[in-house]
This record gives C-alpha cells, sequence and structure tokens, in this order.
C-alpha cells in the first residue's frame, strides 16, 4: 500500500493523470462493477473535509487519512446502485484483519487478483472491487448444497437464472482455484441484475463503515449496518 501513498498521481499539460491505485484527491478507486473497464469518474466535487454531517452529529473522518494505509475509497461504477452506493460515492473502511470476521450483507473492498484475470487475458484497470457478501463457503461444498442452504438466506436463489449463474461462477472459481482456498460468495449487479462471484477470503482487504454521499451542498455521512 506504501507505493500507492507516494508519486501516485501528476499533471502533465495542465491534465490530471491517474493511477490505476488511487484517485487525484488522495483516495483509493475501487470499481463498483467489472474491474477491467474504465470508468468516467464525477469531477466538480468539493474535496472531502476531516469532519463531516452524519445523522445527529459530526463525524471525524481524519482517522481514516493515514499516511501510510489509507482507508477512504472512491466509488467507480454504478454496479451497486440497487443498493444505494452510487458513481463518486466514498466509503470509510477497516481492515478486515481488525476485525473478527467478515459477516453477511457487507460491503467489502476485494484486491484485484491480477493472476486470475491474466488467465482470461483481460488488462486491469483497478486494484480494488467492491462486492456485498453474502456466505462463506465452506471448501468442497457441492452447488446443490450451496444452492439448498441458499435457499434459506435469499430470494433470489429460487430464480432459475439465478441458480444458472451461480453454478457457471462457482465452477469457474473451482476450476481456477481448486478446493484449496476458502471462498466468500458476494453479489454485485450487471444493468441492474444480481450476479454472483466467488472470491478468496484472503483477497478481502476491508469492510465498509460508513458511506459519504454529496447532496450538491456538501458531504453527508451514514452508518452502513
Amino acid at each position: 500500500m506504501k507505493q500507492l501513498v507516494s508519486n501516485l498521481y501528476h499533471f502533465v499539460f495542465g491534465e490530471e493523470v491517474r493511477t490505476n491505485g488511487m484517485d487525484a484527491d488522495g483516495t483509493i478507486r475501487v470499481a463498483a462493477g467489472d474491474p477491467t473497464l474504465s470508468v468516467t469518474p464525477l469531477k466538480g466535487l468539493e474535496l472531502l473535509p476531516d469532519r463531516v454531517p452524519c445523522e445527529n452529529s459530526m463525524l471525524d473522518i481524519s482517522g481514516y487519512r493515514h499516511p501510510e494505509e489509507p482507508r477512504i475509497f472512491t466509488v467507480e461504477g454504478s454496479s451497486m446502485s440497487p443498493e444505494d452506493i452510487s458513481n463518486g460515492d466514498k466509503l470509510l473502511c477497516i481492515e478486515v484483519d481488525a476485525i473478527k470476521s467478515i459477516e453477511q450483507g457487507k460491503l467489502a473492498v476485494i484486491a484485484v487478483d491480477r493472476e486470475y484475470y491474466k488467465s482470461k487475458n483481460k488488462e486491469l484497470k483497478f486494484d480494488y472491487k467492491l462486492r456485498h457478501t453474502l456466505f462463506n463457503v465452506p471448501v468442497g461444498i457441492s452447488i446443490e448444497k450451496l444452492i439448498d442452504f441458499l435457499k434459506k438466506i435469499t430470494n433470489s436463489i429460487f430464480l432459475v437464472e439465478n441458480q444458472e449463474n451461480l453454478k457457471t461462477k462457482y465452477n469457474e472459481a473451482i476450476g481456477f482455484y481448486g478446493n484449496e482456498r476458502e471462498l466468500m460468495l458476494s453479489v454485485t449487479y450487471r444493468k441492474g441484475k444480481l450476479r454472483y462471484s466467488f472470491h478468496p477470503i484472503d483477497l478481502i482487504k476491508y469492510v465498509a463503515e460508513y458511506v459519504l454521499k454529496h447532496n450538491g451542498e456538501e458531504w453527508r455521512a451514514k452508518k452502513l449496518e
């Protein structure tokens, strides 16, 4: 992470040049969607202050701006908009190793597996991607048992197209990672439709605590459950 903090962006002929890792305001870019696709970032929003309104109080966010391990992410993309996470929002995150476990229903910031995308001959545009955690998948579970379990916690799995998408993604994950790494089942959305994805647990680096949105006048924070 340290290499992301220094010399992350510069200006050429007056135009801003960004790296994959960090945005021009010092926050880290996270793809809400396919990390191989470029996203046009929102412009014209004021820089984040150290304190922002949060419900009936002020939230001090200066602690998230650690010089060696910043934990403020800028959402780029609209795949999480069905869950009210929009392009240009900011996420204040906690490191995963600072919490006991990754629970269901969390917004997780996941380090992109470069070897996985290399195997698909895809070029990455982001170092991180954003997903909503759904289920910690036991090593070696069959797809049939996984579907049966999901029927107890989410109605979306009853749709045949979602079951087919789950099978495809699970087979891809097992085909690449085998049964040696513990996986997290997460969800995202493509053109508003739910899509499943699997990621090794050890690649989940952060979990979002707050989302910051700009209402046209100021930034305001909302606590994430």
